[in-house]
C-alpha cells in the first residue's frame, strides 16, 4: 500500500471518529436530525476506507449453504 492511501486512510479514521463522538454526544442531548448526519459521514467514511481494504473483493461475503 503506497503512503499516500496510508495517509489518507488515517484521515478518513480520524473523520469516522470524529463523526462518532460527535454522534454519540448529539444521541445523548436527544439531537437525532444532527446525530443522523454524522451517522451519515460515518458511512462515508466507512465506504470510503473499504474501498482500501485488502479483503475486499467483488465477491458477496455470504456463502451458499
Amino acid at each position: 500500500m503506497s503512503q499516500v492511501v496510508q495517509v489518507y486512510m488515517e484521515q478518513e479514521w480520524h473523520y469516522y471518529d470524529m463523526n462518532l463522538a460527535k454522534a454519540l454526544e448529539a444521541v445523548e442531548q436527544d439531537d437525532l436530525e444532527h446525530a443522523s448526519m454524522y451517522f451519515q459521514r460515518i458511512s462515508w467514511a466507512l465506504h470510503s476506507l473499504a474501498k482500501y481494504d485488502n479483503g475486499n473483493s467483488n465477491k458477496s461475503s455470504i456463502s451458499k449453504v
